[in-house]
């Protein structure tokens, strides 16, 4: 491939054209979920991939890592690429650019929406986890036992180097919460823990993902109703003065959906949930074992 052509082709590729009133010639900022859809199985993102997306970014296109994940763990892979991007973590809660991770924009939850929530959580089996804006201190979570435990199914490969535990939660002195974090293996646990947090007054200012993480467990992540993927890729539009015409995002999980569909074209990957698969318009021709992010999808 001439990496020099590819995202020129891209831009050409024949599921593009068929786009309702989108001009693919206007595309100014390409939005990527990371698990499931710039990463393969492996955790890693291909050569050919990356030298598609870093030849856009030198093209002068932005690029915008959207992730559930932390920034810590994904900000080396953002570092992989040359040039500035942007990362918005914790679906939403944070922006922030790299190499320089600078924070731009962050969203906390309230400490007493945060109390209530763990009130509940002690009816629950599995203790919570805090995800927290401490990045410049080196903790990105807070637990109340080691992350080490078994409790935890190897949440975030049982890395204890940014997470600090710190005992019971509701004696302890909290600040700049993003997540509320439970696991289970089993699916119906967490939705009886949703509907409970549903029945709280301040349930209107909360937002429950349910996700599974593969390799570890089901998992709900309690955020600020106002966040997602596409609202901190919004303020990111808003600061460069963009609109989100021209913007195009890929994405496989629910947590994508939101940004596949006020993109002015978002793809479901072909790998993605059928849940996003039936709700989207495009759905790429190759999955994230495939170099799914990149020119090909009219098969050329």
């Amino acid at each position: 491939m001439d990496l020099k052509k590819s995202f020129s082709k891209f831009l050409d590729s024949g599921e593009l054209k068929k786009s309702m009133s989108f001009d693919p010639t206007q595309i100014h900022t390409i939005a990527v979920d990371l698990d499931g859809t710039l990463l393969n199985s492996k955790s890693r993102i291909s050569s050919l991939t990356h030298a598609v997306l870093q030849k856009a970014i030198d093209q002068g296109k932005n690029l915008v890592i959207a992730t559930g994940r932390r920034f810590y763990s994904t900000f080396g892979f953002a570092k992989e690429f040359k040039g500035e991007l942007h990362v918005v973590s914790n679906n939403g809660q944070i922006l922030r650019k790299s190499p320089s991770a600078e924070r731009i924009s962050e969203s906390y939850l309230r400490l007493e929406v945060v109390q209530k929530i763990l009130q509940i959580g002690k009816e629950f089996h599995t203790p919570p986890i805090l995800h927290v804006d401490q990045f410049e201190e080196g903790v990105d979570m807070l637990t109340e036992i080691p992350i080490t435990h078994k409790a935890y199914h190897n949440y975030s490969g049982g890395d204890h180097s940014r997470t600090k535990a710190i005992g019971d939660f509701l004696s302890a002195d909290l600040e700049k919460i993003l997540v509320v974090c439970f696991l289970s293996l089993h699916k119906e646990d967490l939705d009886s823990l949703i509907c409970k947090i549903h029945s709280l007054p301040e349930s209107c200012e909360l937002r429950c993902i349910l996700t599974k993480i593969p390799g570890v467990s089901y998992c709900v992540e309690i955020i600020n109703v106002s966040v997602s993927k596409w609202s901190g890729i919004s303020r990111f539009l808003s600061l460069k003065g963009l609109d989100g015409k021209g913007v195009i995002s890929f994405g496989d999980e629910r947590n994508d959906l939101e940004m596949i569909l006020h993109s002015g074209v978002g793809f479901a990957m072909k790998n993605a949930i059928p849940e996003i698969k039936n709700s989207t318009r495009h759905v790429t021709r190759y999955s994230n074992e495939e170099d799914g992010v990149r020119p090909g999808f009219s098969g050329k």
